[in-house]
C-alpha cells in the first residue's frame, strides 16, 4: 500500500499544541522529549489499516539536503490514522543543535517513503535552550550563557570576557566572581558592611598610658556612620586596696582616657589579692568619608604596683552604615560662611516674593558644621571631667 505525500496533513498544528503540553518535563527532566503526532492516509485521504509502522524521525538545519543532526528509528501503531510519538526516547536529543541553529527542520520516513517537504520546527521546541541558555546582542555576541554540567551561569562583557559568573553547589569566594571594585554603596543599598577581630592574650596594662588590645580594619564605599562594638575581661589582683582599669574605642594609638567612650571597672577594695574578674564593654560611633580605617579597643590602669591590671578574651566588631544622598538644596538670603554658595537671580516679572540677592545652598554643610561644634563642646567637657577625677585622686 502506498503511504499518501499528505502522511503529516495537520501535524503542525498538533505537534504545537502537544508541545505546550510536554515543556516543563523538557526544562526539568532529562532526557529531553518532544511530543510529536502525524495521521497516515492513503492516496484517496483515507486513514490506513491500523497497525505498527516502521518510521525514521530525523532534524536538518535545511529544508533540503544536508546531513541530519539527529535521527531516530522506532515503529508506531496507529488508531484511525492517527499516530503519536515522543521525539528523543530512542535517541535522546542533543541541546547544541537547538543551540547552534536557528532553524531546525523535522524529515519523516514510513516504511521506506520520506515524505516531504519538511516541517519547520517552530519556536516552541526552541525551549530546550532553557537547558543550555544561549543570549545574543545584535552583533551575534554571546551575553548570556548557562552550562548545565558545571550549574554555572556567566555574563560576558563587551570584549567577550566573562564579567559575572555564578556557580550553583560552590561554598566560598568561587561561588560568585565579579569584577575588581564592582561592589558600591548602590549595590549595597542600606545593608552594612561588617569587620571582626579578636585576641585571646592575656595582656598587662600600664597607668599612664593606653594599651593597644585589639585592632580592626574596615573600608568603606561611601560616607557614612562606622559604628564599634567592643568587649573583654578586666582582671584585677594584687592588692587589698582600690584596683580599677579603664578600657575605651579609640581610633588613635595611646590615647588618654576620653568620656563617655571608656568603662572603667573595679574595686575600692578586695578581701584578697587573687585574680578578680570583670566583663566590660565598650561602644562607640564615628562618621567617615569613603575609606580605610583601623579602630583599637585601649586599655589603661587605674593605679600603680602592688595592683595589677589585666585583659583578656578581646573582641572588638566594626560596622558600617551607608548614608549615601544628593546634596540636600535650599535657597537662603545669608549662606553664612558657605564656601559654595551660588547666586540665584529671580525674574522680578514672574517673582515677586523674592527681593535681593539669595544663594543656593547645600543643608549638609551646616549639619556637618554643627556635628563640629557639639564634638568640640564633648572634648572639652571630657577634659574637664578628667581634671576634676585627677584632682580627686
Amino acid at each position: 500500500m502506498a503511504i499518501h505525500r499528505r502522511i503529516l496533513q495537520c501535524t503542525l498544528g498538533i505537534f504545537t499544541i502537544m508541545l505546550w503540553v510536554v515543556i516543563p518535563q523538557i526544562a526539568l527532566a532529562a532526557p529531553d522529549l518532544i511530543s510529536y503526532q502525524g495521521r497516515l492516509t492513503d492516496t484517496a485521504d483515507v486513514s490506513v489499516t491500523d497497525s505498527t509502522y516502521a518510521v525514521i524521525f530525523a532534524v536538518y538545519a535545511d529544508s533540503v539536503g544536508g546531513t541530519p543532526l539527529w535521527a531516530e528509528n522506532d515503529s508506531v501503531s496507529t488508531h484511525d490514522g492517527f499516530f503519536t510519538h515522543m521525539l528523543g526516547s530512542v535517541t535522546s536529543l542533543p541541546q547544541s543543535i537547538f543551540q547552534d541553529n536557528d532553524r531546525l527542520y523535522l524529515e519523516v520516513d514510513v516504511e521506506g517513503e520520506t515524505v516531504l517537504p519538511r516541517t519547520r520546527l517552530a519556536s516552541v521546541p526552541y525551549a530546550q535552550r532553557a537547558g543550555n541558555l544561549n543570549v545574543r546582542d545584535t552583533n551575534d555576541s554571546v551575553v548570556i550563557k548557562t552550562f548545565p554540567d558545571s550549574h554555572q551561569l556567566s555574563i560576558f562583557g563587551y570584549g567577550g570576557e566573562a564579567a559575572f559568573i555564578l556557580r550553583g553547589g560552590v561554598i566560598g569566594d568561587e561561588a560568585a566572581v565579579l569584577p575588581d571594585s564592582s561592589v558600591n554603596s548602590i549595590e549595597m543599598l542600606d545593608e552594612p558592611g561588617i569587620a571582626v577581630n579578636t585576641s585571646a592574650s592575656l595582656i598587662s596594662l600600664a597607668t599612664g598610658v593606653m594599651t593597644d588590645l585589639v585592632t580592626v580594619d574596615i573600608t568603606t564605599p561611601s560616607d557614612g556612620y562606622i559604628v564599634l562594638h567592643g568587649k573583654c575581661y578586666i582582671l584585677l589582683s594584687g592588692t587589698t586596696g582600690p584596683n580599677t582599669a579603664l578600657v575605651q574605642v579609640d581610633e588613635n594609638e595611646g590615647g588618654s582616657p576620653r568620656f563617655p567612650y571608656y568603662t572603667e571597672a573595679g574595686l575600692g577594695g578586695y578581701v584578697n589579692t587573687s585574680d578578680n574578674y570583670f566583663p566590660v564593654y565598650v561602644t562607640r560611633t564615628y562618621y567617615k568619608p569613603a575609606g580605610t580605617y583601623m579602630f583599637r579597643m585601649e586599655g589603661q590602669a587605674s593605679y600603680p604596683l602592688p595592683a595589677e591590671a589585666k585583659t583578656w578574651d578581646h573582641i572588638l566588631t566594626a560596622v558600617y552604615y551607608p548614608t549615601s544622598y544628593e546634596a540636600v538644596k535650599q535657597i537662603s538670603s545669608e549662606p553664612g560662611d558657605y564656601p559654595q554658595a551660588v547666586p540665584i537671580t529671580f525674574n522680578k516679572s514672574h517673582d515677586t516674593s523674592h527681593t535681593g540677592t539669595y544663594y543656593e545652598v547645600d543643608l549638609r554643610y551646616y549639619e556637618q558644621k554643627a556635628k563640629t561644634a557639639r564634638k568640640a563642646l564633648r572634648e572639652a567637657e571630657a577634659e574637664l571631667e578628667k581634671a576634676k577625677q585627677d584632682t580627686s585622686r
